[in-house]
């Protein structure tokens, strides 16, 4: 069905460019280098990510350029596509966005096809170097691997008094390879729904929460090797409570920004897990606050962030020491666990309204043991055309 959508939008779309209709095309991209301070160190932004940052130079991590083509179809009718190729992703181009957008009146419309989960404050935004202060934005909360999903999302925004209201609600599904292209770990997100509300007050405060529910599918992890030892000696469901097989996910979080006078500062806060797996009990939560102020063209920020999750030890339960699948198990839960710090100071210069310089130092520490601390440097050039 979704192939079937994405064919007849790009149709779409080159009808409109034949038909002469208003056609636009914008990109944007960012070339970014890291690496961690010292030999041994690996920064990780998202755990089972192979390509994150360790003490060579790396080019391709958060470097990327994507073009993006939007087209009226009618007066209430319009058809984005985005193009990205990341380096993440050995910059293979991959179809990110591909939606049709249609005006309902009195504030709603409507729109159908790949687009972003709304997951975070800067969602819509995640590649767009030019929307937010630092390198990347703060690993301590934006560290889902999927973000976009095939969707049907409604949305209303209007004025009340000084306040400007941006509300959504979607349902949908992803299914897709995670962590990179030829990763082999491959996810579905199923049933997908949800809703996000943004209120923005007289254009220096912003308030948002958002709230996602779906079922979790996930293979070809190191996981799959603990249930499949779990089922052949007859714990099949001991192996159910750990593996993603359909299991119902959960992530809510709350944000804010103030703008004003020269100064940024920005938060947010999220907790998920997945029930009957893995993460079912971590109790997981992530948060982060920048500050900045504007000298000019110049901004300065820092920022701090955490991770946090317990051993759930649920699965433990009825299965002796002894046994030869309980260091294995424990193991699975333990790596789950987490308490994580992240401080940073960085530094944005916008040198052109397009152009902007980016610069930043991450400090990482881990009270988990057996878990590498790393300093991360980073710095790069984001843009748009």
């Amino acid at each position: 069905m979704k192939k079937v959508l994405y064919v007849a939008l790009v149709a779409a779309l080159g009808a409109a460019t034949s038909a002469q209709a208003e056609v636009r095309f914008s990109g944007f991209g960012q070339f970014v280098v890291g690496q961690t301070n010292h030999e041994g160190e690996r920064f990780a932004q998202v755990a089972a990510d192979d390509n994150n940052y360790d003490h060579d130079l790396n080019v391709e991590r958060d470097s990327l350029v994507a073009v993006q083509m939007d087209a009226d179809l009618g007066e209430r009718v319009s058809a984005t596509a985005q193009v990205l190729a990341s380096g993440r992703k050995d910059f293979h181009p991959e179809l990110a966005w591909a939606y049709l957008n249609a005006k309902l009146g009195n504030g709603f419309s409507a729109k159908v096809g790949r687009q972003r989960i709304p997951f975070y404050r800067y969602s819509d935004y995640l590649d767009v170097g030019q929307a937010y202060p630092w390198v990347r934005p703060p690993v301590a909360m934006y560290n889902q691997p999927w973000s976009n999903a095939d969707m049907v999302n409604l949305s209303h925004n209007a004025y009340l008094g000084k306040w400007y209201s941006q509300a959504q609600a979607f349902v949908g599904r992803f299914d897709g390879e995670i962590y990179g292209h030829d990763s082999g770990v491959d996810a579905k997100l199923q049933k997908v729904r949800g809703a996000s509300w943004e209120m923005e007050y007289d254009e220096w405060l912003s308030l948002r929460a958002a709230y996602v529910v779906g079922n979790v599918t996930v293979t070809g992890t190191a996981l799959d090797q603990v249930t499949t030892a779990l089922n052949a000696y007859g714990q099949g469901a001991r192996a159910e409570r750990l593996d993603y097989s359909a299991d119902k996910g959960s992530f809510k979080s709350l944000g804010f920004r103030i703008d004003r006078a020269d100064w940024l500062v920005i938060g947010e806060y999220a907790e998920f897990g997945v029930d009957d797996s893995v993460l079912d009990g971590v109790d997981r939560h992530d948060w982060y606050a920048t500050v900045g102020h504007r000298f000019g063209a110049v901004m300065p920020h820092v920022s701090y962030g955490r991770r946090d999750a317990r051993i759930a030890g649920e699965a433990l339960a009825g299965l002796p020491a002894t046994s030869p699948l309980f260091g294995p198990v424990y193991a699975s839960l333990a790596n789950q666990q987490l308490d994580e710090s992240f401080k940073s100071v960085g530094v944005r210069w916008d040198v052109t309204d397009k152009v902007a310089l980016k610069a930043d130092w991450t400090r990482y520490r881990s009270d988990i043991v057996g878990t590498a601390d790393g300093d991360l440097l980073s710095a790069g050039v984001s843009f748009t055309f």
